[in-house]
């Protein structure tokens, strides 16, 4: 098994692959595209009438001052290693721990069409007070294509539990963003017991209540022309965010085989998250973006689940505003671990 060292604390250029297809695009929520679809723009919460609160609904908290530069410290380095999964071999990114090994270890799930690189600034942040882990889903990144051709959801939680049992992580928080977020939940419902806390960041809510007269239109548009009609609408998903996070997100699309994107997508847009969550007990929280308003959105259909909101970014809230994300991911650690 090779192994070696990497070091990203800033955004690096990668080479583009030759001859590889744009192929369907990572998935914010099949719901919002499918909203883009109907209305051929963003959604914007100034769009959005008012709605009676019902009982015990909770709003999305204000995200908090940006909090103060943080002193340099000495960078904690990690391994990259290839582990064996159940569909193949799986690329993790794994690192810090060693002096605070009685600290809860944080594993990040990211989007389709994404990797673990996406939370390089999460992972250098914490590792310099625990263990930080990130893993390349089946067909994502530098992970192996699915042998079984398996993209479920079910199939990125079966990564998970192999990333989780070959590093023995007996307890962990599980972070997910967006697609990734669905694999978190599907996780933490059948291993609530080592699943110590549950961080959702712009998760997809539920997409099966998306309606099929909006979401045909939007298969028939990738089926037609796949490139154009899916750059269109990964461009609206990086609106308001870091220019050098958008560039390093769109070569990222470019590193996910096309299957994996056509499989995830076909098993999210049915994907009821609901029953999964409601059989883990323990913390749980979500970060939202300003676009992530829609009334299958994951917080709208929970009420009483917590819910921060980050303004002034795309969907990528933790490459964009990594400073203001980090802290909201330090006060959920520490309401976990408290």
């Amino acid at each position: 098994m090779t192994s070696k060292r990497i070091r990203r604390s800033t955004y690096p250029r990668r080479r583009r692959p030759r001859g590889f297809l744009w192929t369907l695009l990572g998935l914010f929520t099949l719901g919002m595209l499918a909203a883009v679809l109907a209305t051929r723009r963003p959604v914007f919460p100034e769009d959005i009438e008012p709605e009676p609160e019902p009982r015990r609904r909770r709003s999305p908290e204000p995200e908090p001052e940006p909090p103060a530069p943080e002193p340099a410290a000495v960078e904690v380095p990690g391994e990259s290693l290839w582990i064996a999964g159940p569909a193949g071999n799986l690329y993790v990114r794994d690192g810090g721990g060693e002096e605070h090994p009685d600290a809860s270890p944080v594993l990040f799930l990211h989007s389709l069409a994404g990797n673990g690189g996406q939370w390089a600034l999460q992972l250098d942040h914490l590792r310099r007070h625990r263990r930080a882990v990130a893993l390349d889903f089946r067909g994502h990144g530098e992970s192996d294509p699915a042998e079984d051709g398996d993209y479920s959801i079910a199939g990125l939680a079966a990564d998970v539990a192999a990333v989780a049992d070959q590093l023995g992580l007996r307890r962990f928080i599980l972070a997910g963003h967006s697609l990734g977020s669905a694999a978190a939940i599907e996780y933490a419902s059948h291993h609530p017991e080592r699943v110590a806390g549950l961080l959702l960041v712009d998760p997809n809510g539920d997409q099966s209540q998306v309606p099929a007269r909006e979401l045909a239109p939007f298969l028939e548009s990738l089926r037609a022309d796949p490139l154009g009609e899916l750059e269109s609408y990964f461009r609206q998903l990086v609106v308001g965010g870091d220019p050098d996070a958008a560039r390093w997100i769109l070569e990222d699309l470019r590193l996910t085989h096309e299957d994996a994107v056509t499989g995830a997508l076909a098993d999210s847009v049915q994907y009821k998250p609901l029953p999964a969550l409601a059989r883990y007990p323990g913390p749980r929280q979500s970060i939202i973006s300003d676009m992530n308003r829609l009334p299958y959105s994951l917080h709208k259909l929970l009420p009483d689940l917590p819910v921060r909101l980050m303004t002034g970014t795309g969907h990528w809230v933790m490459m964009d505003r990594p400073e203001a994300f980090n802290h909201l991911l330090d006060e959920f650690v520490a309401e976990v671990e408290g």
